[in-house]
């Protein structure tokens, strides 16, 4: 009894090893990998919004990888978590800045690229907000001075023309702070369906909404080139879809994190006899005018703004 026990036993793993040796291969490329996902700019309005187009783009995602991998979701809805967690991941879904600011191989970006904006609630030009508090979206230590070589256009710097900029959890916090008066105006991607109803007063650049970012080389790469192919053919909602590369919008971004012009051009002298320092002239496009410097008690290098077609 005991020796056909036996044998029974040992064609059960010979029957099971082989059907293991069939199916080894597909097995062994199904590794799940686990996503990121941190899209402060993103044109969500809740954190339930946002975590169920992260479930349901992972879905999708593992479905066109046709079994060569399965993808689990991971939804951090402040940039601390992000922080603290993302190299728990192998794989992040992130706001431009944040990337730049963490580093990394970025392997592909949205197609969604909206230009920054500024928006306020009683103001129309952006003379009308020196002094204010505005408010943006909270991604990486060098967002304001990407908003000054962007929307601000290189001519203000950011730190020095309003009283303070506080960084909000994402752009749909910092544009209903504009709407309920904590804050004057705010940063964001135009178009942010949260911010219908507010006033654009300066537009520019371009923001890398999202881009996605190897954290474990060591598990993408066994299954990189079906996770590009699947990836490519995912559609992605609000974000549009994701192509290979990092993307001109996040390639520029590099170069906008510099000191705004004013701050390096030095304020020159003129008037003859009743000689007197005058702020560098200014290049920002907006909707309004701002009177000429103060010079009583203010920084000599307090830009002024020139309106379309003056010289």
């Amino acid at each position: 009894m005991i020796q056909k026990v036996r044998r029974l036993l040992a064609a059960w793993t010979l029957g099971a090893a082989f059907i293991a040796t069939l199916a080894g291969p597909s097995a062994a490329r199904a590794e799940e990998l686990t996503v990121g996902v941190f899209l402060p700019q993103a044109s969500f309005a809740t954190n339930a919004e946002r975590s169920a187009w992260a479930e349901r783009f992972a879905a999708d995602l593992a479905a066109a990888a046709k079994g060569a991998f399965t993808i689990r979701a991971q939804v951090f809805a402040r940039r601390e978590d992000a922080v603290a967690f993302a190299g728990r991941v192998d794989l992040l879904v992130t706001d431009g800045l944040f990337a730049l600011e963490r580093g990394g191989e970025a392997i592909a970006h949205a197609t969604v690229g909206p230009q920054v904006g500024l928006y306020a609630a009683d103001a129309k030009r952006v003379g009308e907000l020196a002094g204010k508090v505005v408010a943006c979206a909270e991604c990486g230590p060098s967002e304001a001075l990407f908003y000054g070589n962007t929307v601000l256009g290189g001519e203000l710097a950011p730190a020095g023309f309003f009283s303070e900029i506080k960084s909000l959890k994402d752009s749909s916090a910092a544009l209903a702070a504009v709407k309920s008066r904590q804050v004057a105006a705010a940063f964001a991607p135009v178009g942010h369906p949260a911010a219908a109803g507010l006033e654009l007063v300066a537009q520019g650049g371009e923001y890398p909404v999202a881009i996605v970012v190897v954290v474990q080389k060591a598990r993408l790469d066994p299954v990189r080139a079906a996770f590009l192919q699947a990836l490519v053919g995912t559609p992605a909602g609000p974000l549009g879809s994701f192509v290979e590369g990092a993307g001109d919008a996040y390639a520029r971004a590099r170069g906008a994190r510099g000191q705004p012009r004013v701050l390096t051009a030095p304020a020159f002298v003129t008037g003859g006899a009743e000689m007197k320092p005058v702020a560098p002239p200014i290049r920002l496009t907006t909707r309004g005018k701002v009177g000429p410097a103060q010079l009583g008690g203010t920084p000599l290098a307090r830009p002024t703004l020139t309106e379309p077609g003056e010289p």
